[in-house]
């Protein structure tokens, strides 16, 4: 799939897009409808919604005692409206854009192994191993955005002026810098670098799972170089056949 236009250059095209995403709102009405219910009943931090926290959010006590779900139920809990509401707009305008160019089976699976990507990136490159429990559909909006700038690598994506190509090389370079640098992972070097940042009063970037982000949006790659892979048609076989029998005459 190609695409000429910017993601955002349109707006009225962009609305009805958006307006017409069934699988998109479907994924929004999961975030906001476990997220009013996490708030009915008191909020994260109070029973019983922090045990339903403590059985599906992600963490590598709860992993390596048997809770493997975990790797992917995470995703569907978050810390507050803001976090569910800035996700589902994620889903929402990315998402949309998807689901009109590539199908609406990609977006249900962007989703999916971006959450994965992102629970075994946050696993396996956050501070003491993902020790801290994880929520959030962010492993799997990353999957979404790059999935996007793979299909559509001369896109412009505005309002940034850059092709999808650099911008997804681009977040998979910072997200994997930052989760690097962080100060909490003690890594020779890089947490030098980190330590800098933060006396310079960036320590608050260290608060984000740049673990997940990377591993979520290696999956959107990954997915999207599987679906531009060469497909074997019947065409394609013709045509293969052909080539090998004009080979053979010259032989003759």
């Amino acid at each position: 799939m190609t695409s000429t236009g910017a993601p955002f250059s349109s707006l009225g095209r962009n609305l009805r897009q958006v307006g017409s995403s069934p699988v998109c709102w479907a994924w929004v009405a999961v975030i906001l409808g476990i997220q009013a219910l996490v708030m009915a009943v008191g909020g994260p931090d109070r029973q019983p919604a922090w045990g339903w926290f403590q059985m599906l959010g992600l963490s590598r006590e709860g992993v390596f005692s048997g809770r493997i779900w975990q790797v992917f139920s995470y995703g569907l809990l978050h810390g507050g409206w803001w976090h569910a509401g800035v996700n589902a707009l994620f889903v929402l305008l990315i998402g949309s854009r998807i689901e009109h160019a590539a199908g609406r089976a990609a977006v249900t699976k962007a989703v999916i192994f971006g959450v994965i990507g992102g629970g075994i990136g946050h696993l396996v490159l956050a501070p003491g191993g993902g020790g801290a429990l994880l929520v959030g559909l962010s492993g799997g909006c990353l999957g979404l955005l790059l999935l996007l700038t793979t299909l559509s690598p001369q896109s412009r994506m505005m309002p940034l002026p850059v092709s999808g190509k650099s911008l997804g090389l681009g977040i998979l370079a910072a997200e994997l810098i930052l989760a690097l640098i962080d100060p909490a992972a003690g890594l020779p070097g890089f947490s030098k670098l980190g330590e800098i940042l933060a006396g310079h009063g960036l320590g608050g970037w260290f608060q984000i799972g740049h673990a997940c982000h990377f591993g979520g949006g290696v999956a959107g790659w990954v997915l999207g170089r599987w679906l531009l892979r060469p497909r074997i048609t019947l065409e394609r076989l013709r045509r293969d056949r052909e080539r090998q029998e004009a080979r053979e005459s010259r032989r003759r």
